[in-house]
């Protein structure tokens, strides 16, 4: 404001004075406070919870103005106390542009509060919180008319990646038969999936009525219904959200599947993003390491779901499934996610998941040896290269 508009309002110039050098001290306190922890030791989540609510994010795509205002207590309860600002300032994905990366700022007020944030997975269920995006745009735009229903009080708003929606089913027919002991009759006809992304139509293994295995096709991702939106599909399943979820306990109960793989894809944070391949050791066939990718299965969950699958759409009835994921082990956290595909890879663990308790099933959910797996592809490749017929 200057001086014009205070002496308009009856403000002695030694008072405007005295604000503008309170300003400026102020501004020069939070600049020296910041260069500080920059140069510094990384600080956790929860020592920046210490003073602010939340963080603002602004894309870090240079022109993209888009911001998002983020609370702090979720993202402690998912990645726990001690995770760095830079976890968060790589998951961030801007909604407007969809460029992955954010600058990060402190809040400019703290309020005075006694909350103690808790690095408690089990409370965060899903249902609670709608994942958020890095984005300005709020309530009619991003969360539709019915926002309060996605917007929990006290963890707030956030949305992050948790993992690339990307693998393969590089294999024939016969060979998935084989290894998961599915007999001819009972086993649909389809080509091998060099690319399977969500909505992908691919095949699962699962329990028919009569108890035999059956090998079906089915729809990647629940539909996730959105008023004014068209279904989301919600293709991951947290272990930290399943046996609380309403979204996820039923079919985990009743509707476990296997889901065949020969690779799974995540991407990295550079620019533009390369694609990493992950498949597992194959030591089969005396092939060498690195060309070997033999089959596997992710641990899913099935279920009937009848309604639309696109926006303002007629109701289709369609078999869906989801897999699980976990935390990464260190080659998946090497290209820089929190999170990765639940794999199985031994006959008794096929038969525990599909035939087991909910207690022996959920047991297998755990995070794969990374001694046992490789990157097998590097690129900008959507899709993996290595076609089944080499194995056939």
């Amino acid at each position: 404001m200057g001086w014009r508009n205070y002496d308009r309002l009856g403000i002695p110039l030694e008072e405007v004075r005295r604000r503008q050098a309170e300003t400026r001290a102020k501004l020069e306190r939070n600049r020296r406070r910041w260069a500080a922890e920059a140069s510094g030791p990384p600080r956790g989540l929860a020592d920046i919870r210490a003073e602010y609510l939340w963080l603002h994010l602004y894309c870090g795509r240079p022109g993209c103005r888009h911001y998002a205002v983020v609370y702090l207590t979720p993202l402690i309860v998912r990645w726990g106390p001690a995770a760095s600002i830079e976890v968060l300032r790589r998951a961030a994905r801007c909604t407007k542009c969809g460029h992955r990366g954010a600058t990060v700022r402190s809040s400019n007020s703290a309020w005075p509060t006694a909350v103690v944030p808790i690095h408690e997975p089990r409370r965060w269920t899903g249902r609670e919180l709608w994942p958020c995006e890095v984005s300005n745009e709020f309530h009619d735009i991003v969360l539709g008319p019915d926002w309060e229903t996605y917007f929990h009080p006290v963890l707030g708003l956030t949305r992050f990646d948790d993992m690339c929606n990307l693998y393969s089913n590089t294999r024939s027919r016969d060979a998935i038969r084989g290894l998961f002991r599915v007999s001819d009759n009972r086993a649909y006809a389809f080509e091998p999936l060099p690319a399977i992304f969500p909505r992908t139509v691919a095949p699962i293994v699962r329990i028919a009525a009569d108890g035999e295995r059956e090998l079906v096709p089915a729809t990647w991702g629940f539909p996730l219904l959105r008023k004014g939106y068209a279904p989301k599909p919600v293709t991951n399943v947290r272990d930290d959200t399943l046996l609380t979820s309403p979204f996820w306990r039923p079919s985990f109960e009743a509707g476990r599947c296997l889901v065949p793989a020969s690779s799974y894809c995540e991407p990295d944070s550079n620019k533009p993003a390369g694609w990493h391949w992950f498949a597992l050791r194959g030591e089969a066939l005396g092939r060498d390491l690195d060309s070997d990718r033999p089959l596997f299965a992710f641990p899913g969950v099935w279920k009937r779901y009848i309604g639309p699958m696109k926006k303002d759409g007629t109701n289709v009835e369609v078999d869906v499934y989801a897999f699980m994921t976990t935390r990464p082990n260190e080659l998946t956290a090497a290209i820089m996610h929190d999170r990765m595909p639940v794999l199985l890879a031994d006959e008794a663990d096929f038969d525990a998941w599909l035939s087991g308790s909910p207690d022996e099933a959920f047991r297998l959910v755990r995070t794969f040896d990374a001694a046992r797996m490789l990157i097998v592809q590097s690129g900008t490749e959507k899709e993996d290269l290595l076609g089944a017929a080499e194995f056939d």
